[in-house]
Protein backbone atom coordinates (compact mmCIF):
# COMPACT_ATOMS: atom_id res chain seq x y z
CA UNK A 1 0.00 0.00 0.00
CA UNK A 2 2.86 2.31 0.59
CA UNK A 3 4.01 1.82 -2.85
CA UNK A 4 0.61 3.42 -3.98
CA UNK A 5 0.74 6.40 -1.59
CA UNK A 6 4.29 7.68 -2.57
CA UNK A 7 3.77 8.36 -5.98
CA UNK A 8 0.17 9.22 -5.12
CA UNK A 9 1.28 11.80 -2.77
CA UNK A 10 4.21 13.14 -5.52
CA UNK A 11 1.20 13.68 -8.07
CA UNK A 12 -0.45 15.68 -5.54
CA UNK A 13 2.14 17.92 -4.12
CA UNK A 14 3.43 18.42 -7.96
CA UNK A 15 -0.48 19.47 -8.67
CA UNK A 16 -0.15 21.99 -6.00
CA UNK A 17 3.28 23.78 -6.55
CA UNK A 18 1.67 24.46 -9.81
CA UNK A 19 3.83 22.18 -11.98
CA UNK A 20 2.23 21.63 -15.39
CA UNK A 21 3.56 20.16 -18.59
CA UNK A 22 4.04 21.40 -21.48
CA UNK A 23 5.36 21.06 -25.27
CA UNK A 24 6.81 23.87 -27.14
CA UNK A 25 6.11 24.15 -30.92
CA UNK A 26 6.46 26.04 -34.04
CA UNK A 27 2.88 27.46 -35.05
CA UNK A 28 4.08 28.80 -38.26
CA UNK A 29 5.93 25.13 -39.37
CA UNK A 30 2.82 23.04 -37.82
CA UNK A 31 0.09 25.59 -39.90
CA UNK A 32 2.64 24.77 -43.03
CA UNK A 33 3.20 21.22 -42.65
CA UNK A 34 -0.46 20.89 -42.34
CA UNK A 35 -0.73 22.61 -45.39
CA UNK A 36 1.35 21.17 -47.36
CA UNK A 37 -0.27 18.94 -50.76
CA UNK A 38 1.41 15.70 -52.11
CA UNK A 39 3.26 16.15 -55.05
CA UNK A 40 4.35 20.09 -54.36
CA UNK A 41 7.48 21.43 -54.24
CA UNK A 42 7.09 23.72 -51.48
CA UNK A 43 7.92 24.04 -48.00
CA UNK A 44 8.39 22.59 -45.53
CA UNK A 45 10.97 19.77 -46.44
CA UNK A 46 11.90 16.76 -44.51
CA UNK A 47 14.67 17.92 -41.92
CA UNK A 48 17.01 14.48 -42.74
CA UNK A 49 17.40 12.92 -46.07
CA UNK A 50 19.44 9.47 -45.18
CA UNK A 51 23.08 10.87 -43.28
CA UNK A 52 21.76 14.26 -44.84
CA UNK A 53 20.82 17.48 -43.09
CA UNK A 54 18.13 20.20 -44.43
CA UNK A 55 20.23 23.14 -44.78
CA UNK A 56 18.23 25.60 -46.71
CA UNK A 57 15.23 26.13 -49.22
CA UNK A 58 15.64 29.74 -50.48
CA UNK A 59 14.26 31.53 -53.53
CA UNK A 60 15.94 30.13 -56.83
CA UNK A 61 19.07 32.42 -58.00
CA UNK A 62 18.21 33.36 -61.86
CA UNK A 63 21.37 30.80 -62.86
CA UNK A 64 19.40 28.19 -61.58
CA UNK A 65 15.94 29.28 -62.49
CA UNK A 66 14.59 26.47 -64.73
CA UNK A 67 13.54 27.80 -67.71
CA UNK A 68 9.41 27.93 -68.96
CA UNK A 69 9.79 25.48 -72.82
CA UNK A 70 6.63 24.04 -74.92
CA UNK A 71 5.50 21.72 -73.02
CA UNK A 72 5.67 23.95 -69.52
CA UNK A 73 5.41 27.00 -68.10
CA UNK A 74 6.30 27.47 -64.22
CA UNK A 75 3.55 28.76 -62.11
CA UNK A 76 4.45 29.24 -58.83
CA UNK A 77 8.28 30.14 -57.11
CA UNK A 78 10.92 28.21 -58.31
CA UNK A 79 12.90 27.25 -55.08
CA UNK A 80 16.34 25.51 -53.87
CA UNK A 81 16.65 23.18 -51.59
CA UNK A 82 19.85 22.24 -49.94
CA UNK A 83 20.87 18.95 -48.10
CA UNK A 84 24.61 18.18 -46.55
CA UNK A 85 26.77 16.43 -44.61
CA UNK A 86 29.98 17.45 -44.09
CA UNK A 87 31.39 14.54 -42.45
CA UNK A 88 30.71 12.49 -45.88
CA UNK A 89 31.03 15.13 -47.96
CA UNK A 90 28.09 14.41 -49.78
CA UNK A 91 25.77 17.21 -50.23
CA UNK A 92 22.53 17.84 -53.30
CA UNK A 93 20.72 20.50 -54.30
CA UNK A 94 17.15 20.59 -56.00
CA UNK A 95 15.85 23.52 -57.94
CA UNK A 96 12.26 22.77 -58.54
CA UNK A 97 8.73 24.98 -59.04
CA UNK A 98 4.65 23.76 -59.74
CA UNK A 99 4.24 23.66 -63.26
CA UNK A 100 1.35 23.96 -66.00
CA UNK A 101 2.46 20.93 -68.08
CA UNK A 102 1.17 19.72 -70.99
CA UNK A 103 3.02 16.72 -72.39
CA UNK A 104 5.70 15.18 -69.67
CA UNK A 105 8.35 13.59 -72.08
CA UNK A 106 8.11 16.73 -74.43
CA UNK A 107 9.20 19.13 -71.38
CA UNK A 108 11.74 16.60 -70.39
CA UNK A 109 12.86 16.15 -73.58
CA UNK A 110 13.04 20.29 -74.08
CA UNK A 111 15.00 20.56 -70.69
CA UNK A 112 17.76 18.48 -71.48
CA UNK A 113 18.02 19.55 -74.92
CA UNK A 114 18.41 22.89 -73.89
CA UNK A 115 21.22 22.55 -70.89
CA UNK A 116 23.02 20.61 -73.77
CA UNK A 117 26.48 18.45 -72.43
CA UNK A 118 28.51 20.91 -70.33
CA UNK A 119 32.25 20.70 -70.31
CA UNK A 120 32.89 17.38 -67.99
CA UNK A 121 30.19 15.40 -69.60
CA UNK A 122 30.87 12.01 -68.79
CA UNK A 123 27.56 10.40 -70.24
CA UNK A 124 24.09 12.35 -72.30
CA UNK A 125 21.08 12.60 -70.70
CA UNK A 126 19.95 9.15 -69.55
CA UNK A 127 16.13 8.16 -68.97
CA UNK A 128 15.97 7.57 -64.69
CA UNK A 129 13.37 5.60 -62.97
CA UNK A 130 11.32 8.74 -61.69
CA UNK A 131 9.56 7.27 -59.05
CA UNK A 132 5.76 7.76 -58.42
CA UNK A 133 3.46 9.22 -60.33
CA UNK A 134 3.39 10.13 -63.94
CA UNK A 135 6.54 11.66 -64.05
CA UNK A 136 9.50 11.52 -66.26
CA UNK A 137 13.30 12.40 -65.26
CA UNK A 138 16.86 11.90 -66.68
CA UNK A 139 20.52 12.48 -65.28
CA UNK A 140 23.63 12.94 -66.76
CA UNK A 141 26.64 12.23 -65.02
CA UNK A 142 29.43 14.96 -64.93
CA UNK A 143 33.51 15.39 -63.17
CA UNK A 144 31.27 17.15 -60.24
CA UNK A 145 28.76 14.31 -59.58
CA UNK A 146 25.07 13.93 -61.68
CA UNK A 147 22.75 16.40 -62.57
CA UNK A 148 18.98 15.43 -63.52
CA UNK A 149 15.72 16.73 -64.54
CA UNK A 150 12.15 15.85 -63.66
CA UNK A 151 8.89 17.06 -64.55
CA UNK A 152 5.53 15.54 -63.62
CA UNK A 153 1.71 16.94 -64.26
CA UNK A 154 2.13 19.56 -62.50
CA UNK A 155 6.46 19.94 -61.24
CA UNK A 156 9.73 20.69 -63.09
CA UNK A 157 12.40 20.47 -61.20
CA UNK A 158 16.44 20.25 -61.63
CA UNK A 159 19.00 18.01 -59.10
CA UNK A 160 22.43 17.94 -58.49
CA UNK A 161 24.44 15.33 -56.69
CA UNK A 162 27.67 15.64 -55.63
CA UNK A 163 29.93 12.81 -56.85
CA UNK A 164 30.14 11.45 -53.47
CA UNK A 165 26.76 11.23 -52.67
CA UNK A 166 25.70 10.02 -56.22
CA UNK A 167 26.02 6.36 -55.96
CA UNK A 168 23.97 6.37 -52.59
CA UNK A 169 20.99 8.46 -52.94
CA UNK A 170 18.39 7.02 -55.69
CA UNK A 171 16.87 10.09 -57.80
CA UNK A 172 13.83 8.29 -57.08
CA UNK A 173 13.72 8.63 -53.32
CA UNK A 174 14.69 12.19 -53.48
CA UNK A 175 12.03 13.18 -55.72
CA UNK A 176 9.44 11.80 -53.88
CA UNK A 177 10.74 12.98 -50.58
CA UNK A 178 10.94 16.51 -51.49
CA UNK A 179 7.50 16.68 -53.11
CA UNK A 180 6.04 14.83 -49.69
CA UNK A 181 4.74 12.10 -52.14
CA UNK A 182 3.93 8.53 -50.85
CA UNK A 183 6.55 5.96 -52.32
CA UNK A 184 5.20 2.61 -53.71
Amino acid sequence: MNSVRIPLVALMMGVLAGCTYSLETDPVRVAAEAAKTPGSFTEPFPEKFGALDFVSATPAEERLEIPDGTHHKVAGRQLTVTYRNDQLSQSFSATGAQAEVTDIKGALDSLTERAGEPAGAKTGWVPVSPGPPRAAAACQNTDDGTHCYWVDTDTVGYLVLSKEAAPFLPFAKIRVALEGLEDD
